[in-house]
């Protein structure tokens, strides 16, 4: 008589003879054993899964999302493709020339990078150096995933977790954080040149109202700028940034009239969540604004507070023409360049010409200004009384603008030295808009120049869950962990930034001086001199160049840099901090103080670093070092 129950799938018994090995104490499986089970996997099996479980861990292939037990552990991109790659191909040997070719194919990496990503992973895994349940290197070859693993589809993903006792992956509860893109809305056929703006400025509008709402993470504009290319696949994007839906469409200004479409759409099965057309005159563009947060808000079923709601739907102006100036001075700003940022204070000024009560372009000129002087294009003396001014009108027109603090956070720590205001600051800011990821970063970078770096670190790491691929807070987050002189996971913290950009220059300076450090001077002179190139001779990379080949005890290389510095700075200005880098480098002491005494009377913008960068450690022991910390106001 035949068993009436349902016969078992294929799948099914590959699992269940890997399971019989795992369970009855093999320590070694066969390599063949292990490659039949791997061809049951890939030739006998039902359509690629959606999930695979292993151990506590669970891979959420749409989402590219690792959770253990739930909750999310953070990984680059190219770090979950390469365990995805893994265990796909578990239980066989993986090459490193293929694995290679499968992470990276279009480009020309070196075999590092691929150590580094299993560094990272097996980190990410709990593995400890002798540990190694989840991936086997196998010497001179590449490596194995051995761990037994399950392949779910949607359906049984869900079924299993509740037998587990697990809170289902959901997107439409009410108590589920969602996480959203805005990716910059494609212009099509715009009559002025103005109109590329309209685009990435209703995108960076929609993600300020969103980020309003605190079951709502919101990936910043500085994230989602890149995807911009009318090709680009917003099921791509949102993958590689992360988050569970994306927001998407298209924008035409034609005469007087404005036309928008947009769609909500969810990755995990490409259900369209809300999608709607627009045909308004232009001044009614904060009408279609107003509309699109709340049936984003609507589609993600968000139960919001009162003071949610009034927020989704506030308006910072009612005049077209400011709201106009205002993002392009926004698309500006996040270019993060110079001249960038002199052309962002242009349209900050036209929006407040405009609307003298435009609060957020008040934030806009005052974090413009902010950054001006690390980019060497204005001394802090001329440009954070500015940014100060700017912020302080912003909160007299509206005090409940957590932007605002925290551009005036920004100037209380890095001109007034100011610390304790500077943390209130960044705390209200904090208090106001928990999910604003530039908050979390200066209050973060704050934390590291007072020397609490664990503070620092963790803040950080808050603000990078916000803003996963923010290229500022992933170099930020290297740079306290080189204070802090963790400098192998300040090393690969910093490759992990230069994965996602190889030509981003504050990265491969930081990255430089940590290998400075290291004594790794032919690695750290490679960086320095393409931060040197690709910033046209930037001084802040011209120092640290100088202090490399100083540190290398090429001290002719160095001073003929030096020497470049002194005559630019009869130019422009320069930092009379780099000019004492180059002097700590080459061990000259008394000049190097004397240039930080310079740099105090200027109020440097880098002297907040002054209590925990490395470079200066042979200059602490000198009473004229303790009393400059004290006038920065790091030591009492």
């Amino acid at each position: 008589m035949k068993n009436s129950a349902h016969p078992p799938s294929k799948r099914d018994a590959s699992h269940a003879a890997f399971d019989i090995y795992s369970t009855k104490g093999f320590s070694k499986i066969p390599d063949r054993t292990l490659k039949l089970f791997s061809i049951l996997e890939t030739y006998m099996c039902s359509p690629t899964p959606s999930f695979y479980e292993f151990g506590p861990f669970r891979l959420d292939v749409m989402r590219a999302l690792l959770l253990r037990k739930g909750e999310h552990v953070p990984l680059s991109p190219k770090a979950f493709e390469t365990l995805l790659t893994l265990v796909r191909n578990r239980g066989r040997v993986m090459k490193k020339e293929e694995l290679i070719e499968r992470i990276w194919p279009d480009s020309f990496v070196e075999e590092g990078n691929l150590t580094q990503n299993i560094f990272v992973l097996r980190k990410a895994l709990g593995e400890g150096p002798n540990d190694h349940r989840y991936i086997v290197t196998v010497p001179g070859q590449g490596y194995r995933f051995v761990a037994p693993v399950r392949g779910l589809s949607e359906e049984t993903a869900e079924t299993a977790g509740e037998a587990r006792g697990l809170a289902p992956q959901t997107f439409e509860g009410v108590e589920t954080v969602a996480s959203i893109a805005v990716l910059p809305f494609k212009t099509l056929g715009g009559e002025e040149a103005s109109d590329r703006f309209l685009g990435p400025g209703l995108a960076d509008a929609l993600i300020t109202r969103l980020s309003s709402i605190t079951k709502i993470t919101v990936r910043s504009t500085t994230a989602v700028l890149k995807y911009t290319d009318p090709e680009q696949n917003p099921f791509d994007a949102g993958r590689e940034l992360g988050v569970e839906t994306v927001l998407s469409g298209y924008v035409q200004r034609s005469g007087e009239r404005i036309r928008v479409t947009v769609q909500l759409v969810r990755l995990r099965d490409g259900k369209t969540l809300w999608a709607e057309k627009f045909d308004e005159k232009f001044t009614d563009v904060f009408t279609v604004q107003d509309s699109i947060s709340e049936q984003v808000a609507g589609a993600l079923t968000l139960k919001l507070t009162a003071e949610e709601q009034r927020l989704l739907t506030k308006r910072y102006t009612e005049n077209s023409e400011a709201f106009q100036a205002f993002i392009k001075g926004r698309y500006f700003w996040n270019k993060r360049t110079t001249e960038g940022l002199r052309k962002a204070i242009e349209y900050a000024q036209q929006a407040i010409a405009i609307d003298p009560a435009y609060a957020l372009a008040y934030v806009g000129l005052a974090d413009s200004y902010n950054l001006l002087p690390g980019h060497s294009g204005l001394s802090p003396r001329d440009a954070f009384p500015k940014a100060k001014a700017a912020a302080m009108r912003a909160l007299e027109i509206d005090d409940t603008l957590a932007e605002a603090y925290a551009s005036l956070g920004f100037v209380n720590y890095r001109f007034d030295w100011d610390w304790a205001a500077s943390e209130r600051n960044f705390l209200r800011a904090v208090e106001l808009k928990p999910n604003y990821p530039t908050a979390h970063h200066w209050y973060g970078e704050s934390l590291a120049a007072t020397g609490r770096l664990e503070e620092s670190i963790a803040t950080l790491e808050r603000a990078l869950e916000l803003d996963p691929l923010s290229l500022p807070v992933n170099t930020d987050l290297g740079q306290s962990l080189y204070f802090a002189r963790r400098y192998e996971e300040a090393s690969e913290q910093l490759r992990r930034a230069l994965e996602m950009d190889s030509n981003f220059i504050r990265a491969l300076i930081i990255l430089g001086m940590v290998y400075d450090q290291q004594g790794r001077f032919d690695g750290a002179t490679a960086l320095m001199q393409k931060a040197v190139e690709l910033s046209a001779r930037n001084p802040l990379a011209l120092s640290g160049l100088a202090y490399t080949h100083a540190s290398a005890g090429k001290a002719l290389e160095a001073r003929l840099i030096l020497e470049e510095l002194q005559q630019l700075s009869r130019q422009r200005y320069v930092s009379p901090y780099n000019l004492a880098v180059v002097h700590a480098g080459l061990r000259e002491t008394s000049a190097a103080l004397d240039f930080l005494e310079k740099a105090v009377e200027q109020r440097d913008v880098w002297l907040v670093w002054l209590k925990v960068n490395p470079r200066f450690d042979p200059l602490r022991a000198d009473s004229r070092f303790e009393e400059l910390m004290r006038r920065v106001g790091l030591i009492s």
